[in-house]
Protein backbone atom coordinates (compact mmCIF):
# COMPACT_ATOMS: atom_id res chain seq x y z
CA UNK A 1 0.00 0.00 0.00
CA UNK A 2 1.28 3.27 -1.23
CA UNK A 3 1.69 4.54 2.96
CA UNK A 4 1.02 8.72 1.63
CA UNK A 5 -1.86 8.27 0.46
CA UNK A 6 -3.89 7.38 3.85
CA UNK A 7 -2.73 11.04 5.15
CA UNK A 8 -3.50 13.61 2.32
CA UNK A 9 -6.98 14.47 3.27
CA UNK A 10 -9.83 14.58 1.96
CA UNK A 11 -9.45 14.69 -2.40
CA UNK A 12 -10.19 17.91 -3.84
CA UNK A 13 -13.73 18.45 -5.04
CA UNK A 14 -12.84 19.83 -8.67
CA UNK A 15 -10.14 19.79 -10.94
CA UNK A 16 -8.52 23.18 -12.12
CA UNK A 17 -7.99 22.97 -16.33
CA UNK A 18 -4.71 24.76 -16.92
CA UNK A 19 -4.17 24.53 -20.29
CA UNK A 20 -0.58 26.26 -21.44
CA UNK A 21 0.23 26.61 -25.21
CA UNK A 22 3.41 25.85 -24.84
CA UNK A 23 2.63 21.88 -23.84
CA UNK A 24 -0.41 21.38 -26.15
CA UNK A 25 0.75 19.85 -29.80
CA UNK A 26 -1.97 18.39 -32.26
CA UNK A 27 0.20 14.97 -31.33
CA UNK A 28 -0.62 14.78 -27.87
CA UNK A 29 0.72 17.64 -26.38
CA UNK A 30 3.82 16.90 -23.88
CA UNK A 31 2.48 13.09 -24.57
CA UNK A 32 4.05 10.53 -27.74
CA UNK A 33 6.93 8.33 -25.97
CA UNK A 34 8.74 9.47 -29.41
CA UNK A 35 12.20 9.66 -27.36
CA UNK A 36 13.46 11.53 -30.99
CA UNK A 37 15.59 14.48 -30.77
CA UNK A 38 14.83 17.20 -27.89
CA UNK A 39 13.21 20.11 -28.90
CA UNK A 40 14.81 23.57 -27.08
CA UNK A 41 12.93 24.61 -24.15
CA UNK A 42 11.51 27.84 -22.84
CA UNK A 43 13.03 27.94 -19.22
CA UNK A 44 9.41 27.04 -18.53
CA UNK A 45 8.64 23.47 -16.66
CA UNK A 46 6.00 22.19 -14.15
CA UNK A 47 6.60 18.96 -11.94
CA UNK A 48 3.85 17.44 -10.21
CA UNK A 49 3.99 15.12 -7.36
CA UNK A 50 1.95 13.17 -4.76
CA UNK A 51 3.75 14.17 -1.70
CA UNK A 52 3.07 17.02 0.51
CA UNK A 53 4.50 18.25 3.84
CA UNK A 54 7.86 18.12 4.83
CA UNK A 55 9.07 15.60 2.13
CA UNK A 56 7.56 18.31 -0.87
CA UNK A 57 9.73 21.24 1.29
CA UNK A 58 13.06 18.74 1.06
CA UNK A 59 12.19 18.68 -2.24
CA UNK A 60 11.77 22.12 -3.59
CA UNK A 61 14.99 22.94 -1.86
CA UNK A 62 16.62 19.78 -3.30
CA UNK A 63 15.63 21.39 -6.61
CA UNK A 64 16.76 24.92 -5.72
CA UNK A 65 20.40 24.38 -6.87
CA UNK A 66 19.18 23.38 -10.35
CA UNK A 67 17.04 26.59 -10.73
CA UNK A 68 19.95 28.40 -9.84
CA UNK A 69 22.27 26.78 -11.91
CA UNK A 70 20.39 26.47 -14.85
CA UNK A 71 18.11 29.28 -15.14
CA UNK A 72 15.03 27.26 -15.62
CA UNK A 73 12.15 28.01 -13.68
CA UNK A 74 9.82 25.32 -11.77
CA UNK A 75 6.47 24.94 -10.85
CA UNK A 76 5.72 22.95 -8.53
CA UNK A 77 2.44 21.40 -8.37
CA UNK A 78 1.29 19.72 -5.25
CA UNK A 79 -1.14 16.78 -5.60
CA UNK A 80 -0.75 15.45 -2.72
CA UNK A 81 -4.44 15.46 -2.00
CA UNK A 82 -5.20 12.48 -4.31
CA UNK A 83 -2.57 12.32 -7.05
CA UNK A 84 -3.80 10.04 -9.57
CA UNK A 85 -7.42 11.80 -9.41
CA UNK A 86 -5.50 15.09 -10.01
CA UNK A 87 -3.12 13.99 -13.20
CA UNK A 88 -5.39 11.57 -15.09
CA UNK A 89 -8.02 14.45 -16.47
CA UNK A 90 -4.62 16.72 -16.99
CA UNK A 91 -3.66 13.90 -19.43
CA UNK A 92 -6.90 12.93 -20.99
CA UNK A 93 -7.30 17.25 -21.32
CA UNK A 94 -3.58 17.10 -22.94
CA UNK A 95 -2.25 19.41 -20.52
CA UNK A 96 0.38 17.28 -18.87
CA UNK A 97 2.87 18.69 -16.35
CA UNK A 98 6.55 18.52 -18.16
CA UNK A 99 7.39 15.88 -15.25
CA UNK A 100 5.71 13.79 -13.13
CA UNK A 101 7.11 11.76 -9.62
CA UNK A 102 4.88 8.52 -9.59
CA UNK A 103 4.19 7.31 -6.51
CA UNK A 104 2.23 4.33 -8.13
CA UNK A 105 4.03 2.52 -11.10
CA UNK A 106 0.72 1.20 -12.27
CA UNK A 107 -0.46 4.35 -13.04
CA UNK A 108 2.72 5.54 -14.76
CA UNK A 109 2.74 2.52 -16.77
CA UNK A 110 -1.50 3.46 -17.94
CA UNK A 111 0.19 6.72 -19.22
CA UNK A 112 3.21 4.72 -20.71
CA UNK A 113 0.78 2.15 -23.17
CA UNK A 114 -1.09 5.07 -23.89
CA UNK A 115 1.91 6.56 -25.66
CA UNK A 116 1.76 9.53 -23.65
CA UNK A 117 5.25 9.03 -21.43
CA UNK A 118 8.46 9.91 -23.06
CA UNK A 119 11.21 6.31 -23.12
CA UNK A 120 13.57 8.19 -20.85
CA UNK A 121 16.17 5.78 -22.70
CA UNK A 122 16.84 8.55 -24.92
CA UNK A 123 17.17 11.31 -21.82
CA UNK A 124 19.22 9.71 -19.47
CA UNK A 125 22.55 7.01 -19.55
CA UNK A 126 20.29 4.08 -18.18
CA UNK A 127 23.93 2.20 -18.17
CA UNK A 128 25.06 4.80 -15.14
CA UNK A 129 22.12 4.28 -13.42
CA UNK A 130 21.70 1.05 -13.32
CA UNK A 131 24.86 0.69 -11.49
CA UNK A 132 24.27 2.80 -8.81
CA UNK A 133 20.88 2.51 -8.19
CA UNK A 134 19.71 -0.16 -5.47
CA UNK A 135 19.32 -3.83 -7.45
CA UNK A 136 16.12 -3.99 -9.16
CA UNK A 137 14.40 -0.86 -8.20
CA UNK A 138 15.21 0.53 -11.77
CA UNK A 139 12.97 -2.42 -13.48
CA UNK A 140 9.90 -1.00 -11.89
CA UNK A 141 9.43 1.78 -14.37
CA UNK A 142 9.97 -0.29 -17.74
CA UNK A 143 8.09 -1.91 -19.86
CA UNK A 144 8.47 -3.78 -23.18
CA UNK A 145 12.41 -3.00 -22.73
CA UNK A 146 11.97 0.50 -22.54
CA UNK A 147 12.38 2.71 -19.13
CA UNK A 148 9.29 5.20 -18.56
CA UNK A 149 10.34 6.00 -14.44
CA UNK A 150 13.21 6.06 -12.72
CA UNK A 151 13.47 6.83 -8.88
CA UNK A 152 14.14 9.94 -7.32
CA UNK A 153 13.19 8.29 -4.02
CA UNK A 154 12.40 5.09 -2.23
CA UNK A 155 10.82 3.91 0.85
CA UNK A 156 11.65 0.77 2.65
CA UNK A 157 9.17 -1.86 4.14
CA UNK A 158 11.06 -4.68 5.09
CA UNK A 159 11.77 -3.59 8.46
CA UNK A 160 11.49 -5.30 11.69
CA UNK A 161 11.58 -2.61 14.69
CA UNK A 162 12.34 -3.51 18.38
CA UNK A 163 12.88 -1.61 21.57
CA UNK A 164 16.39 -1.50 22.14
CA UNK A 165 16.69 -1.95 25.83
CA UNK A 166 14.39 -4.77 26.48
CA UNK A 167 15.40 -6.48 23.77
CA UNK A 168 18.73 -6.38 24.20
CA UNK A 169 18.29 -6.85 28.10
CA UNK A 170 17.11 -10.29 27.67
CA UNK A 171 20.46 -11.07 24.93
CA UNK A 172 18.70 -11.59 21.68
CA UNK A 173 20.20 -11.35 18.40
CA UNK A 174 18.90 -10.27 15.38
CA UNK A 175 17.96 -13.17 12.89
CA UNK A 176 19.22 -13.32 9.66
CA UNK A 177 17.06 -16.01 8.16
CA UNK A 178 13.34 -16.92 8.60
CA UNK A 179 14.36 -19.94 10.29
CA UNK A 180 16.44 -17.61 13.20
CA UNK A 181 13.21 -15.53 13.12
CA UNK A 182 11.06 -18.02 14.15
CA UNK A 183 12.96 -19.21 16.87
CA UNK A 184 13.38 -15.89 18.01
CA UNK A 185 9.71 -15.76 17.80
CA UNK A 186 8.95 -18.74 19.81
CA UNK A 187 12.00 -17.87 22.55
CA UNK A 188 10.23 -14.31 23.11
CA UNK A 189 6.93 -16.09 23.77
CA UNK A 190 8.46 -18.78 26.00
CA UNK A 191 10.25 -16.00 28.28
CA UNK A 192 6.44 -14.63 28.51
CA UNK A 193 6.26 -11.74 26.37
CA UNK A 194 3.95 -11.69 23.39
CA UNK A 195 6.17 -12.00 19.90
CA UNK A 196 4.64 -9.42 17.38
CA UNK A 197 2.46 -6.43 17.53
CA UNK A 198 0.54 -5.37 14.37
CA UNK A 199 -1.70 -3.00 12.94
CA UNK A 200 -4.18 -3.68 10.10
CA UNK A 201 -6.96 -0.93 10.69
CA UNK A 202 -6.61 2.18 8.22
CA UNK A 203 -9.99 3.80 7.50
CA UNK A 204 -11.23 3.19 4.18
CA UNK A 205 -7.77 1.19 3.41
CA UNK A 206 -7.63 -1.03 6.39
CA UNK A 207 -5.89 -4.15 5.33
CA UNK A 208 -2.92 -2.53 3.02
CA UNK A 209 -0.77 -4.00 5.73
CA UNK A 210 -1.95 -6.92 5.53
CA UNK A 211 -0.80 -7.15 1.63
CA UNK A 212 2.79 -6.36 2.18
CA UNK A 213 3.03 -9.26 4.83
CA UNK A 214 2.04 -11.42 1.71
CA UNK A 215 4.52 -9.50 -0.63
CA UNK A 216 7.39 -9.71 1.80
CA UNK A 217 7.16 -13.91 2.03
CA UNK A 218 6.19 -14.45 -1.62
CA UNK A 219 9.36 -12.41 -2.52
CA UNK A 220 11.43 -14.51 -0.05
CA UNK A 221 10.17 -17.69 -0.87
CA UNK A 222 9.56 -16.87 -4.49
CA UNK A 223 12.47 -14.83 -5.31
CA UNK A 224 11.93 -11.63 -7.82
CA UNK A 225 10.99 -13.70 -11.06
CA UNK A 226 7.87 -15.49 -9.78
CA UNK A 227 7.02 -12.17 -7.48
CA UNK A 228 7.45 -10.13 -10.73
CA UNK A 229 4.87 -13.11 -12.16
CA UNK A 230 2.59 -12.76 -9.58
CA UNK A 231 2.21 -8.96 -9.35
CA UNK A 232 1.41 -9.44 -13.48
CA UNK A 233 -0.92 -12.09 -12.70
CA UNK A 234 1.26 -14.32 -15.51
CA UNK A 235 0.60 -17.02 -12.58
CA UNK A 236 -2.26 -16.82 -10.57
CA UNK A 237 -2.91 -15.17 -6.95
CA UNK A 238 -3.24 -17.99 -5.12
CA UNK A 239 -0.47 -19.68 -6.83
CA UNK A 240 1.60 -21.99 -4.04
CA UNK A 241 4.28 -19.89 -3.54
CA UNK A 242 1.31 -17.20 -2.39
CA UNK A 243 -0.39 -19.81 -0.30
CA UNK A 244 3.30 -21.03 1.78
CA UNK A 245 3.71 -16.58 1.81
CA UNK A 246 0.80 -16.90 4.18
CA UNK A 247 1.37 -19.76 6.04
CA UNK A 248 4.53 -17.83 7.03
CA UNK A 249 2.70 -14.78 8.26
CA UNK A 250 0.04 -16.73 10.02
CA UNK A 251 2.68 -19.00 11.80
CA UNK A 252 5.14 -16.19 12.80
CA UNK A 253 2.73 -13.39 13.83
CA UNK A 254 -0.78 -14.50 13.86
CA UNK A 255 -0.41 -17.97 15.72
CA UNK A 256 -1.73 -18.19 19.55
CA UNK A 257 -0.18 -15.79 21.61
CA UNK A 258 1.65 -14.45 19.03
CA UNK A 259 0.40 -11.36 18.38
CA UNK A 260 -0.48 -8.46 20.86
CA UNK A 261 -4.37 -8.71 21.23
CA UNK A 262 -4.85 -11.50 19.04
CA UNK A 263 -5.87 -11.46 15.61
CA UNK A 264 -9.49 -9.75 16.12
CA UNK A 265 -6.79 -6.75 18.19
CA UNK A 266 -4.90 -7.12 15.06
CA UNK A 267 -7.77 -5.95 12.70
CA UNK A 268 -8.53 -3.43 15.57
CA UNK A 269 -4.95 -1.51 16.12
CA UNK A 270 -4.57 1.26 13.98
CA UNK A 271 -1.29 0.89 11.86
CA UNK A 272 0.24 4.21 12.58
CA UNK A 273 0.64 3.34 16.21
CA UNK A 274 0.92 -0.48 15.97
CA UNK A 275 4.26 -0.41 17.63
CA UNK A 276 3.83 1.80 20.50
CA UNK A 277 2.54 -0.73 23.13
CA UNK A 278 6.54 -2.64 22.60
CA UNK A 279 7.58 1.07 24.45
CA UNK A 280 5.44 -0.07 27.56
CA UNK A 281 7.13 -1.05 30.89
CA UNK A 282 6.95 -4.14 30.25
CA UNK A 283 6.48 -4.39 26.83
CA UNK A 284 3.55 -6.28 25.24
CA UNK A 285 5.53 -7.09 22.27
CA UNK A 286 9.25 -6.82 20.90
CA UNK A 287 8.75 -7.14 16.93
CA UNK A 288 6.96 -4.97 14.75
CA UNK A 289 7.26 -4.94 10.84
CA UNK A 290 6.60 -1.75 8.84
CA UNK A 291 8.27 0.89 6.88
CA UNK A 292 10.64 3.86 7.38
CA UNK A 293 7.98 6.27 7.75
CA UNK A 294 7.12 4.35 10.95
CA UNK A 295 9.14 6.76 12.56
CA UNK A 296 7.78 9.93 11.53
CA UNK A 297 5.66 12.58 14.17
CA UNK A 298 2.46 11.24 15.39
CA UNK A 299 3.27 7.91 14.75
CA UNK A 300 5.80 6.29 17.51
CA UNK A 301 5.44 8.28 21.11
CA UNK A 302 7.00 11.38 20.94
CA UNK A 303 8.98 10.80 23.73
CA UNK A 304 10.53 7.46 21.61
CA UNK A 305 10.78 9.83 18.67
CA UNK A 306 12.90 11.95 20.11
CA UNK A 307 15.70 9.74 21.49
CA UNK A 308 15.10 7.24 18.39
CA UNK A 309 18.65 5.96 18.16
CA UNK A 310 18.29 4.83 21.99
CA UNK A 311 14.86 3.51 21.87
CA UNK A 312 14.72 1.85 19.20
CA UNK A 313 16.18 -0.82 17.12
CA UNK A 314 15.79 -2.17 13.51
CA UNK A 315 17.01 -5.08 11.37
CA UNK A 316 15.86 -6.03 8.14
CA UNK A 317 13.04 -8.66 7.54
CA UNK A 318 15.39 -12.16 6.87
CA UNK A 319 14.71 -14.16 4.19
CA UNK A 320 15.68 -18.08 4.06
CA UNK A 321 19.38 -17.91 3.49
CA UNK A 322 21.47 -15.41 5.20
CA UNK A 323 23.13 -14.28 1.77
CA UNK A 324 20.02 -13.58 0.21
CA UNK A 325 18.57 -9.92 1.17
CA UNK A 326 15.25 -8.58 -0.91
CA UNK A 327 13.54 -5.71 0.06
CA UNK A 328 10.21 -4.56 -0.62
CA UNK A 329 9.47 -0.93 -0.90
CA UNK A 330 8.28 2.35 -2.79
CA UNK A 331 9.17 5.32 -3.85
CA UNK A 332 8.37 8.09 -6.58
CA UNK A 333 9.09 7.61 -10.50
CA UNK A 334 10.26 10.77 -12.73
CA UNK A 335 8.54 10.52 -15.72
CA UNK A 336 8.57 13.18 -18.22
CA UNK A 337 5.59 13.90 -20.61
CA UNK A 338 7.64 16.54 -22.87
CA UNK A 339 10.80 16.01 -24.59
CA UNK A 340 12.72 19.42 -24.71
CA UNK A 341 16.16 20.29 -22.83
CA UNK A 342 14.44 21.44 -19.93
CA UNK A 343 13.05 18.65 -18.96
CA UNK A 344 16.09 16.63 -19.86
CA UNK A 345 18.53 18.30 -17.60
CA UNK A 346 15.88 18.40 -14.75
CA UNK A 347 15.41 14.80 -14.80
CA UNK A 348 18.78 14.00 -15.37
CA UNK A 349 19.54 16.35 -11.75
CA UNK A 350 16.80 14.78 -9.50
CA UNK A 351 17.79 11.33 -10.95
CA UNK A 352 21.31 11.72 -10.06
CA UNK A 353 23.86 9.95 -7.50
CA UNK A 354 23.87 13.36 -5.96
CA UNK A 355 20.39 14.70 -5.78
CA UNK A 356 19.15 14.96 -2.41
CA UNK A 357 15.38 15.65 -1.73
CA UNK A 358 15.47 16.00 1.68
CA UNK A 359 17.33 13.95 4.45
CA UNK A 360 16.47 15.98 6.88
CA UNK A 361 12.82 14.90 6.43
CA UNK A 362 12.04 11.54 8.01
CA UNK A 363 10.62 9.70 5.23
CA UNK A 364 13.15 10.45 2.36
CA UNK A 365 16.16 8.38 1.11
CA UNK A 366 17.88 8.82 -1.79
CA UNK A 367 17.38 5.18 -4.41
CA UNK A 368 21.38 5.27 -5.15
CA UNK A 369 23.65 2.87 -3.50
CA UNK A 370 26.29 5.25 -3.69
CA UNK A 371 24.81 8.31 -1.89
CA UNK A 372 26.33 9.14 1.51
CA UNK A 373 24.73 7.78 4.21
CA UNK A 374 26.32 10.31 6.66
CA UNK A 375 24.01 12.61 5.57
CA UNK A 376 20.89 11.36 7.23
CA UNK A 377 20.30 12.93 10.46
CA UNK A 378 20.22 9.47 13.13
CA UNK A 379 22.10 6.75 13.39
CA UNK A 380 18.78 4.78 12.88
CA UNK A 381 17.90 6.53 9.88
CA UNK A 382 21.31 5.62 8.69
CA UNK A 383 21.51 1.93 9.54
CA UNK A 384 17.91 1.21 7.89
CA UNK A 385 19.20 3.02 4.93
CA UNK A 386 22.63 0.83 4.85
CA UNK A 387 20.09 -2.14 4.48
CA UNK A 388 18.28 -0.58 1.61
CA UNK A 389 21.52 -0.31 0.01
CA UNK A 390 23.04 -3.87 0.71
CA UNK A 391 20.11 -5.67 -0.11
CA UNK A 392 20.11 -8.17 -3.38
CA UNK A 393 17.04 -6.65 -4.80
CA UNK A 394 14.18 -4.18 -4.55
CA UNK A 395 10.69 -4.87 -5.94
CA UNK A 396 8.16 -2.37 -5.97
CA UNK A 397 4.94 -2.51 -3.30
CA UNK A 398 2.73 -5.06 -5.31
CA UNK A 399 -0.57 -3.94 -4.29
CA UNK A 400 0.28 -0.63 -6.17
CA UNK A 401 1.18 -2.05 -9.42
CA UNK A 402 -1.81 -4.60 -9.10
CA UNK A 403 -5.29 -3.13 -11.11
CA UNK A 404 -6.63 -0.94 -8.46
CA UNK A 405 -9.97 -3.38 -8.27
CA UNK A 406 -7.33 -6.15 -7.01
CA UNK A 407 -4.92 -4.14 -5.25
CA UNK A 408 -6.81 -1.24 -3.15
CA UNK A 409 -9.59 -3.45 -3.05
CA UNK A 410 -10.46 -7.42 -3.16
CA UNK A 411 -6.88 -7.78 -1.90
CA UNK A 412 -7.17 -5.04 0.84
CA UNK A 413 -10.94 -6.69 2.06
CA UNK A 414 -9.26 -10.19 1.81
CA UNK A 415 -6.26 -9.63 4.04
CA UNK A 416 -8.86 -8.21 6.69
CA UNK A 417 -11.56 -11.18 6.31
CA UNK A 418 -8.69 -13.61 7.02
CA UNK A 419 -6.67 -12.14 9.44
CA UNK A 420 -9.50 -11.48 11.20
CA UNK A 421 -10.74 -14.77 11.49
CA UNK A 422 -13.21 -14.77 9.25
CA UNK A 423 -12.05 -17.07 5.94
CA UNK A 424 -9.46 -19.06 5.64
CA UNK A 425 -6.60 -18.34 3.64
CA UNK A 426 -7.28 -20.68 1.19
CA UNK A 427 -10.82 -19.65 0.11
CA UNK A 428 -9.30 -15.61 0.45
CA UNK A 429 -6.62 -16.32 -2.02
CA UNK A 430 -9.32 -17.86 -4.38
CA UNK A 431 -11.87 -15.08 -3.87
CA UNK A 432 -8.90 -12.58 -4.93
CA UNK A 433 -8.03 -14.56 -7.89
CA UNK A 434 -11.68 -14.89 -9.17
CA UNK A 435 -11.66 -10.94 -8.63
CA UNK A 436 -9.03 -10.17 -11.65
CA UNK A 437 -10.55 -8.21 -14.16
CA UNK A 438 -10.28 -10.12 -17.43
Amino acid sequence: MRWRRLFQGIAVAAVAMLFASACLSEEGGGGGGGGGEAEAGDKQIEIMYGFGGDQSKGFEQGMAEFIQSSGINIKFTDASQSFDTLIRPRVQGNNPPDIALFPQPGLMLDFAKQGKLQDLGGMLNMDSLRASLVPGILDTGTLEGKTYGVPMSMNVKSLVWYPKKAFEAKGYKTPTTIAELEALTNQIKADGTTPWCVGLESAAATGWVGTDWIEEFVLRYGGPEKYDQWVRHEIPFNDPVVVQAGQEFEKLALADGNVFGGRKGVVAANFATAMNPMFQDPPKCLLHRQGNFITQKGFITEKVRQNLDEEVGVFLLPSTDASSKPVLGGGDLAGAFTNDDDTKKAIEFMTSPTFNGGTKEASYISPHKTFDISLYPTETAKALTKLAYESTVFRFDGSDTMPGSVGAGSFWKGMTAWISGQKNLEDTLKDIEDSWPS
